[in-house]
C-alpha cells in the first residue's frame, strides 16, 4: 500500500500530538539538561520522536529522518525534519504553547509541512504550490490595512544574541508603529504569521527542526520567508525573519540597520 506524504504526516502528528497533551495535564514526566539551563529535554520529547520516527521508517524506510532528540545530527537534503516538542520549556513550565511538528523537504526545497498544536486541537499543514491550511480551512497573511502590525520573537539560548535582539526592539520601538509578542515556540509563531495572527517573526539562532515544517506553510500562506538579513531563507543557516509583504521593506530595512 503506497503512502501520502502528507496524510501520514498528520497522522502521526496527531498520535504523538495526544501522547503530549496527556503528559502535559497529568505532568507525569521527567526532565534533563541538554547544554544550558534553559535548554532541557523531557522523556516524553524522547517518546514523542520514537512514536513518529517508527511510524515514518514503516511507511517510507527510503527517507532518511532528522530528529531533534537524535544523538548525532547528519544534515541531508532529502528528509523529514521532526521536532517531538517545539517549546519544551513551555511544556515543563506548563505554558501553553507547545507543538509536534513535521517537514519533509527534498533538493532543499520544502515540500510538505504540518505543525500540530495539541492543546487547541490545531492543526496548520501544507503542500508545496497547493496552499496552506488551519483544521481544513485555507489561511493567509493579513492585509493590515487597519491595524497595527504585531511582530513576536525569541530570545533563544545565546546570552550574545540578546542585545542584538534588544537593539532590534529599541529600533522597531522608535517607529511607534508595531506591537510585540514572546511565545517560546517558533514553529506556532512562524504559522500564526500564515495564518495573520501574527504580522512577523524572527529569531536569529533557531535549529532545522524548528522551522523546517512552519516555513513552508508561511510561505504557502503568502508570508515573505528570508535570513535575518533578508536574503534567501537557508534551512540550516539558523536565523529566519518572515512577514506579511505588506510590512516586508520597512521591517527588514531596521533588520538591515543592525550589525
Amino acid at each position: 500500500m503506497k503512502h501520502d506524504i502528507l496524510e501520514s504526516m498528520i497522522s502521526i502528528s496527531l498520535r504523538a500530538g495526544s501522547l503530549v497533551q496527556h503528559h502535559y495535564q497529568s505532568r507525569e514526566f521527567g526532565v534533563s539538561i541538554k547544554k544550558d539551563k534553559h535548554d532541557l529535554v523531557t522523556d516524553i520529547d524522547r517518546e514523542s520522536q520514537r512514536i513518529i520516527k517508527e511510524e515514518l521508517q514503516k511507511r517510507f524506510p527510503d527517507i532518511p529522518i532528522i530528529g531533534e532528540e537524535d544523538n548525532q545530527i547528519i544534515k541531508n537534503e532529502h528528509a523529514f525534519i521532526i521536532d517531538p516538542i517545539d517549546g519544551t520549556l513551555n511544556f515543563v513550565k506548563q505554558i501553553p504553547f507547545f507543538t509536534i511538528s513535521i517537514g519533509y523537504w527534498k533538493k532543499n526545497h520544502p515540500v510538505c509541512g504540518v505543525v500540530y498544536d495539541p492543546l487547541r486541537n490545531d492543526l496548520f499543514y501544507a503542500r508545496k504550490d497547493q496552499g496552506a491550511y488551519q483544521n481544513g480551512k485555507e489561511i493567509s497573511v493579513l492585509s493590515l490595512e487597519n491595524n497595527r502590525p504585531i511582530l513576536a520573537s525569541d530570545w533563544g539560548h545565546e546570552p550574545k544574541l540578546y542585545q542584538k535582539n534588544i537593539n532590534i526592539l529599541q529600533k522597531l520601538m522608535k517607529v511607534d508603529r508595531y506591537l510585540f509578542r514572546f511565545l517560546g515556540c517558533a514553529s506556532l509563531a512562524i504559522c500564526y504569521v500564515g495564518a495573520g495572527i501574527l504580522d512577523g517573526y524572527w529569531h536569529y539562532q533557531l535549529s532545522p527542526w524548528d522551522m523546517a515544517a512552519a516555513v513552508l506553510i508561511a510561505q504557502e500562506a503568502g508570508a515573505i520567508v528570508t535570513n535575518i538579513k533578508g536574503e534567501q531563507f537557508d534551512l540550516w543557516g539558523k536565523s529566519i525573519l518572515t512577514t506579511s509583504p505588506a510590512i516586508k521593506k520597512d521591517v527588514q530595512k531596521v533588520f538591515a540597520s543592525i550589525d
